[in-house]
């Protein structure tokens, strides 16, 4: 249980989260504040080298109680599916985007784009989880859009 310091603001309608190339395995966690007049969002993680696994998650966080304990699965979605080589995933986050079903297929290299059917919640949690053999070089950014 830790509370939740760190929180990234968007600059107008963009977000840029952390990327890197470190050469061991881990986890970045990274929190950002959704804009009252977010409707909807989109999230691009492109890998542009990759000797190990990468994996994504988007969490929903509890925005009183700011404390890691009390984050859930965005839309009970469990994340992409994990990476094994250079990739570009698009995510697409809001209501109505696919009608009433979730759009999760993705595949483990190459261009993937999910779709997410879920209202936007007042902080997200982007964890991104690099496997054994790191080395890997990613970007991960996003727009709100109205």
């Amino acid at each position: 249980m830790a509370a939740i310091t760190t929180l990234s603001s968007p600059k107008g309608s963009l977000f840029a989260l952390h990327g890197d190339g470190l050469a061991t395995a881990g986890t970045e966690t990274e929190y950002v504040l959704v804009p009252d007049w977010a409707r909807w969002m989109i999230v691009y993680l492109n890998v542009t080298a990759a000797t190990g696994t990468i994996d994504l998650n988007i969490n929903e966080v509890d925005p009183v109680a700011l404390d890691d304990s009390y984050v859930v699965n965005l839309a009970d979605w469990n994340g992409i599916t994990q990476l094994t080589g250079v990739s570009q995933v698009v995510i697409h986050v809001g209501p109505g985007i696919t009608g009433i079903a979730d759009d999760d297929t993705g595949g483990a290299t190459g261009d993937s784009v999910y779709k997410i059917n879920s209202m936007l919640p007042p902080i997200l949690q982007f964890v991104v989880i690099r496997g054994a053999g790191g080395g890997d070089t990613y970007t991960l950014n996003g727009v709100f859009k109205k």
